[in-house]
């Protein structure tokens, strides 16, 4: 019995990226694309087009390009082995494909011209397995990988199959540092388009020469702009767990390296002059440690610029302008202070949720409350630890500055992979780590508890000039929240959402999360 077909209509943007690593235009770039439109019976007219004109944007920045046109499968194939020998030669590599695409079995598939299917089993012998590309380039060990995929017509071979039904093949056996951009949503099927090129290759044609966008700021504003184009009938989505920075056309703040974290390199050599002053040896911080009294562990963020912020903040607490921010190295809890590291310190639990045991976050805690632990646990531990500012609160939410619109992901749909909120947490809190980390190995900033931060609010906060190592106003009437709690909707646990309570309340769905700068 053959496998059950899921007709897949593929389109991938996937990017393979070394850690903390944004690339200048003098790395070696290297680029296969592929344009697939003659297909006997069911002709594409813009793949071909898509791919030259792809062709020609990489080479304007700095690739040098293999084009194909119109393959057949065992022309197609040598082609990819011969980009995977080139890859080892180190640098950037870049896929794109543009035909059609297929899944059956949970496997996907590239659609070589010239082939014929009578049933769904000749799928795996007569195309190219997408896995290939990604083998490919991860025995490559280049380091920085783009696969670019606009495949998502609909599938020319239907009505041969035992089943057929719209959809996307979520890829999962792609190389670690991966961002993979769907051009649509699941279920959905991407046009070819009316003119000259895809709806989907037009936009990336004109993102992808903006300086200084990373590649996640390209993708979000191609789904913007095809969201509107076809009244959200073709929505962009991607998965990411990318470690680092990767610009199509670098910007004059977008140069960094391993050593500055996404500092610019003057500020990087300042900070780092004012860590010497302090009697500190920049750069030889332990990744991490743990608490010696209450066993929490803490996770090494390095420091940098970003951009702080969202375009939302019409409500209470706003969000906006965006506003450029660098930050000085600083620890973060890997998890969220349980009941049992309470305990330890202050002999009691104030908690009202107890159904975990000493695992579950502690909560119902004031700021004050939180500010007495604090020093208790410094006068027991001799260590300095506080609470995060706003600024580094953020930061490590979106894995070092990153454009994670919530702590982990920027899609909608996967934040039950990584939060426990409205739509799963059952109406209570979970034990802290139950959910997946975000990119820097830390859990839960997103729902669970709200977490208390050291700033007052000030709805104005936003509005300020680029700022180093901000800590908010001076003084105020309320102290700032951030993360949402296992109550709070999507838009409420994002990594920029911001509230505020008095400094004197409690809630049973505030806790807090520890700091201490190195």
């Amino acid at each position: 019995m053959t496998k059950t077909f899921k007709a897949f209509i593929l389109a991938i943007c996937l990017v393979s990226l070394l850690p903390a690593l944004a690339l200048s235009a003098s790395e070696r770039r290297t680029a296969l694309v592929i344009g697939n439109g003659a297909y006997e019976g069911s002709r594409l007219k813009n793949p071909v087009n898509d791919a030259v004109d792809m062709a020609a944007a990489l080479k304007e920045l700095g690739f040098t390009v293999v084009l194909k046109k119109d393959v057949k499968l065992k022309e197609m194939e040598t082609a990819i082995s011969d980009f995977g020998k080139s890859l080892k030669q180190g640098g950037v590599g870049l896929f794109y494909y543009a035909g059609h695409g297929l899944q059956v079995g949970g496997i996907n598939y590239l659609v070589p011209i010239g082939i014929r299917i009578a049933q769904e089993s000749d799928v795996k012998y007569e195309t190219v397995d997408a896995g290939r590309v990604l083998d490919e380039m991860d025995n490559a060990g280049n380091g920085l990988n783009i696969v670019i995929l606009d495949a998502c017509r609909d599938n020319p071979f239907a009505r041969s199959f035992r089943s057929a039904r719209r959809g996307l093949a979520v890829l999962s056996n792609a190389p670690v540092g991966s961002f993979i951009s769907y051009s649509t949503g699941p279920g959905q099927v991407a046009r070819d388009g009316a003119g000259n090129n895809s709806p989907y290759a037009v936009a990336m044609l004109k993102y992808m020469r903006e300086p200084g966008l990373t590649i996640e700021q390209v993708s979000k504003k191609i789904r913007h702009q095809l969201g509107e184009e076809t009244g959200g009938q073709q929505v962009p989505w991607e998965l990411s767990s990318l470690d680092g920075d990767f610009f199509f056309v670098p910007g004059k703040t977008s140069i960094t390296d391993r050593a500055s974290g996404g500092r610019e390199p003057q500020k990087d050599k300042a900070l780092t002059v004012a860590a010497k002053k302090r009697g500190e040896n920049p750069g030889t911080q332990p990744p991490a440690f743990t608490d010696s009294v209450t066993g929490m562990e803490f996770i090494l963020v390095k420091g940098g610029c970003y951009q702080m912020g969202d375009g939302f903040g019409d409500g209470d607490a706003p969000e906006k302008p965006v506003h450029e921010v660098c930050l000085d190295d600083f620890y973060m809890g890997k998890y969220e202070v349980t009941q049992g590291q309470w305990q330890k310190v202050m002999a009691n639990n104030p908690s009202h949720f107890k159904h975990c045991g000493e695992a579950c976050p502690v909560e119902s805690i004031s700021w004050s409350d939180s500010q007495s632990f604090i020093a208790e646990l410094n006068g027991k531990s001799g260590q300095k630890y506080r609470l995060p500012t706003e600024a580094e609160w953020e930061y490590a939410a979106r894995s070092g500055g990153k454009m994670d619109k919530w702590a982990g992901t920027s899609s909608e749909g996967r934040i039950g992979d990584f939060a426990w909120f409205e739509a799963n947490a059952e109406d209570r809190t979970h034990r802290v780590g139950e959910r997946k980390p975000n990119g820097l190995g830390i859990y839960d900033m997103t729902g669970n508890v709200w977490e208390w931060v050291q700033d007052w609010y000030d709805e104005n906060y936003y509005k300020a000039s680029p700022q180093e190592n901000p800590k908010g106003p001076n003084d105020g009437t309320s102290r700032v929240l951030r993360g949402g709690c296992w109550l709070d909707q999507a838009r409420d646990t994002r990594s920029s959402f911001r509230f505020f309570f008095s400094p004197g309340k409690w809630f049973k769905s505030v806790g807090i999360r520890l700091v201490k700068s190195p």
